[in-house]
Order: structure tokens, then sequence, then C-alpha cells
């Protein structure tokens, strides 16, 4: 797998866009102060529960993408042996005895005739049977287009960390924010109270 991850390149993003599955991206609060005094940021316990929405939200684009991921690593290997079997059948010029898997822990021992022809899975319980060339050539295809699909959603995973984090420092930043506005709040309250 190693040498066609090398060998396929990453699909071209988007013009304007910095994802191919379009995360938006989190913005880093430069000045507290300035952006707590814009009038949709009444108080930070609401600026805070929106920060949270987000966070939360990029933590179910990031569960998404890795069951994604785990299920294209899993398919580009099957893809490769099912084009390593086309190759075996390709050279067989005689019957060739082999064992199949009828169940779990149940093989049975049968012969293999040579043959021209091959059956491939193609989803969604499709079948179809192709000349042993075109079923290279559709595995090739597979395998590049699951390559391609696996760089752009290890693209998007990196970039959707990035915005993770950067919301969590928002968090902190606007959590620390209040926290020393209370405190302010709290100073000015027991020194303007007579003793």
């Amino acid at each position: 797998m190693t040498g066609i991850m090398d060998t396929v390149e990453m699909p071209k993003l988007p013009e304007n866009q910095k994802t191919f599955a379009g995360i938006p991206e989190a913005i880093f609060l430069e000045e507290i102060d300035t952006f707590m005094t814009q009038p949709e940021n009444e108080n930070c316990e609401k600026v805070l529960q929106r920060l949270d929405e987000q966070h939360g939200k990029y933590r179910f684009m990031a569960y998404n993408l890795e069951a994604r991921r785990r299920k294209l690593k899993s398919q580009i290997p099957d893809l490769e042996r099912s084009l390593e079997m086309v190759n075996v059948l390709r050279k067989e010029k005689e019957e060739r005895e082999t064992q199949f898997l009828l169940s779990d822990q149940v093989f049975i021992k049968t012969l293999v005739p040579p043959t021209k022809t091959v059956y491939l899975w193609l989803g969604a319980s499709v079948m179809l049977e192709y000349p042993l060339d075109e079923a290279e050539a559709l595995l090739k295809q597979n395998i590049t287009s699951a390559v391609g699909n696996l760089k752009s959603v290890e693209h998007d995973q990196d970039f959707l960390r990035d915005q993770i984090t950067t919301t969590e420092v928002n968090m902190a930043r606007v959590y620390n924010w209040g926290v020393k506005k209370r405190q302010a709040a709290a100073k000015t309250n027991a020194n303007s109270t007579p003793s």
C-alpha cells in the first residue's frame, strides 16, 4: 500500500476552500476585550455556550472523518488483494486446487479451472462478471480513487484538529476573561463598600 500511497496525489482543493468537506474555519480571538464588546456577545456564559456548541460540532465531524478514514484504510488492502488475485488468475493455465471459505471456520476444497473472467462486488449486493483486463482496469481505478479519498480525508482531519484546538483556546481565553471581570467587579464592590 505504501507504493500506491506515494504515487497517487491528493486531489486539488476547490477554489477558496481550505478543506474538501467544507469544514468552517474557527477564528482565533486575538483581542478578547474587543470581541466581548460586540453586541452579539452579551455575556461570557453565552459566548462560552456558542463556542462549546461549535466545539461539539467539530468533535462530531472528527468522529465521522475518522470512521470514513478507517473504512478507506480497510478498503484499499481489499482492492489490492483483488487485483493480485486477478493477476494470479491471468497466469493460471491449468486447474488449481484451492480452499473456499463457506462460513466461519468451515472451508471446502475445490478445483478452479483457468478462466478469462472474474466476478467483482460493486456494492449494494451487486456482482458483475468482467473480463480479466477490464477487472484489472476497474480495480486500479478504484484503488487510485480510494487512495485519493484517503488523502483528502487525512487532510481534512489535520485541518479539523487545528480548528478544535483553536476553539478550545478561545474557550479558555473567554473563560479567563470572565473570571478576571468577576474578580475586578468583586474588588470594586469590596472597595466601594464602607467598613
